[in-house]
């Protein structure tokens, strides 16, 4: 796509300047150096020297403004608000004050006396006109009663029209001659972009046309290949769901052991905890009873040390039998989950299409259906009695 045109800044001063159009903000700052630099003079005739500062007060008032349209110069979503805050700022600045530009008339008229004569002369013009004036107590200069006269010749036509009109004229055409160049640029720069933008969806179509031909070659191929694989797939569904009907009974029955034993371990870990904290509270009670009366060099007796050892030992096996319950519970839950996750693989196997032998068909059902182990340590039963001590020496 083309790229948006930048806004430009466009002053309407009527008789004090004409029109003038400016495209960037360093434009503006040229503008205003240039228009400062051709008034100076007016600064060195004391009847005159306060005019150009409403002028001069411009540059400080819009030199913000002037940096956030630069700042939004290269984006295309700016606000105009910067834009429009000068073009307000200077044209009710100029035209509330009695201020000429160059490039209006009675500017021209006043920058060409001020050469041809002297600044002073320019200056009793410049007065006679309407400019600001500063009262002095001293005699007025002969050259600034011959710029009064001067003023006085130009107002009423007698003299100055024809060349100052002239020069006027000069002034706007070279102005619009340059805004004509600017846009015969932009035009021929907006056509070359076309042309290129032009070229490029051309180009673009036609690749774009080959991708959906061969796209629709593709297709069609990959259409014919689903259609056969579909049809495999339903062979192969067709032969699970039959060996699916003759396994969901087991697996129902191992997916509720695996969710049974779960709870059960669950419930026996909770147990163990509560267990084992009253235990460990009652061996404290029971050595705080047993042990609180011994004096420091005192030795406890040996029924009090027997009754703390029989306490602890029957505390720690009672612990011991629920943590073997919580981890046989585990174990048959693992095993459970184990034997639920054979079975489904085994389905998908056989959904996929794949074919067992006798002898792997035989083992997978072997491993299946084996007797389910309760994982207990052995050691982690009940004590051994008189009789397997005996029977070990």
């Amino acid at each position: 796509m083309s790229k948006k045109a930048k806004p430009s800044l466009i002053l309407e001063l009527g008789e004090k300047g004409g029109t003038l159009e400016f495209h960037t903000p360093d434009e503006v700052v040229t503008w205003l150096t240039e228009e400062t630099a051709k008034w100076q003079w007016l600064s060195s005739i004391p009847e005159s020297r306060n005019g150009p500062a409403a002028f001069n007060q411009i540059h400080g008032q819009i030199n913000p403004i002037l940096q956030q349209w630069r700042q939004a110069v290269d984006d295309s979503n700016a606000s105009l608000a910067p834009i429009a805050s000068i073009k307000s700022s200077v044209e009710s600045r100029i035209n509330s004050q009695g201020f000429w530009l160059s490039s209006s008339e009675i500017g021209a008229f006043l920058l060409k006396l001020s050469g041809e004569s002297s600044p002073t002369a320019a200056a009793g013009a410049y007065i006679a006109l309407g400019g600001t004036y500063t009262p002095q107590n001293q005699p007025q200069h002969p050259q600034f009663i011959e710029g009064v006269l001067q003023a006085f010749l130009f107002r009423n036509e007698i003299e100055w029209t024809a060349t100052t009109h002239r020069e006027a004229l000069e002034n706007l055409k070279r102005q619009y001659s340059g805004n004509i160049s600017v846009q015969k640029k932009n035009a021929e720069q907006l056509a070359e972009t076309n042309q290129v933008l032009n070229a490029h969806f051309s180009k673009e179509l036609k690749e774009q046309k080959a991708k959906l031909d061969t796209l629709h070659e593709e297709q069609t191929k990959t259409f014919s290949d689903l259609i056969a694989e579909h049809e495999k797939n339903l062979k192969a569904i067709e032969d699970a769901y039959d060996q699916k009907l003759a396994l969901r009974k087991p697996v129902e029955y191992w997916d509720s052991r695996r969710v049974g034993h779960n709870w059960k371990a669950l419930i026996y870990a909770i147990i163990s905890l509560v267990v084992g904290w009253f235990l460990f509270d009652g061996l404290g009670g029971a050595a705080h009873d047993l042990f609180l009366n011994l004096k420091p060099e005192e030795q406890p007796k040996m029924w009090q040390v027997g009754v703390f050892a029989v306490a602890a030992f029957f505390a720690i096996w009672l612990e011991r039998i629920l943590v073997r319950l919580f981890v046989s519970n585990m174990h048959l839950a693992t095993d459970a989950a184990e034997r639920v996750t054979m079975l489904q693989t085994y389905l998908s196997i056989i959904r996929e299409g794949s074919e067992f032998a006798p002898d792997d068909k035989k083992l997978i059902l072997e491993r299946l259906f084996k007797p389910a182990t309760d994982g207990m340590v052995k050691d982690d039963g009940a004590p051994p009695t008189l009789v397997e001590l005996l029977s070990r020496k």
